[in-house]
């Protein structure tokens, strides 16, 4: 490379950082009693929606101090939806 170009990296792969970080989330996991991070099988009350299978995420970390009755806004493979649409959840491995 001559000294007039520069390097974009571009082959390198786009990593999305996570909405919430590691130490915070698993602080809202404990609160909320869901595994927040990990690999997951969720099944959503009513029949609107079938199960989906991923790694569980909040979107944003809720307002302090935390009120484990608000819901929290949660993806799962860019699905979004709602910690009161759960009806349970099995963690898999």
């Amino acid at each position: 490379m001559s000294e007039q170009q520069t390097s974009l990296d571009l082959d390198v792969g786009f990593n999305l950082a996570p909405p919430v970080v590691p130490e915070l989330r698993d602080e809202i996991a404990t609160a909320w009693g869901l595994p927040l991070g990990q690999r997951v099988e969720i099944c959503f009350r009513g029949n609107q929606r079938a199960a989906v299978t991923g790694i569980l995420e909040v979107i944003s970390a809720p307002e302090y101090p935390w009120d484990a009755h608000q819901p929290l806004k949660l993806r799962i493979s860019g699905l979004i939806f709602s910690s009161r649409e759960i009806e349970r959840w099995t963690i898999v491995v």
